[in-house]
């Protein structure tokens, strides 16, 4: 697992090899998105798009029977450390993503508002 230091860092995040009740996040730029997998299965994404300087996170999503492990802090997790990798500041249009961003202030000179409008 990721921690904020390592974000900070700027180094590349690594596959999230699953194992049991351990989910697999990998990164689908043709799809736009981060993906949550459990034993093959999709369980989660975190859908963004890419301006020039920002990924935009849009939309994250954990199924609620998967609901309560932290699933989606370690799929945000991941997903920002990768955006971070990629030289791309972060905006949080989704409210997940937003939410996460406001427990790691420490990111903030990383993170830009969200369009109004």
């Amino acid at each position: 697992m990721r921690r904020v230091s390592e974000i900070l860092r700027g180094s590349a995040p690594t596959r999230q090899d699953g194992g049991m009740d351990t989910p697999t996040i990998s990164h689908e730029p043709e799809r736009k998105q981060y993906t949550l997998t459990l034993d093959g299965a999709e369980i989660g994404q975190a859908k963004y798009r890419d301006t020039e300087t920002q990924r935009v996170f849009t939309h994250t999503v954990v199924e609620p029977e998967f609901g309560g492990r932290g699933f989606a802090t370690n799929l945000i997790d991941f997903a920002i450390a990768d955006a971070r990798s990629d030289d791309k500041r972060i905006v949080g249009e989704c409210s997940m993503v937003a939410r996460w961003l406001t427990k790691h202030p420490e990111l903030a000179d990383y993170v830009d508002a969200p369009s109004q409008g």
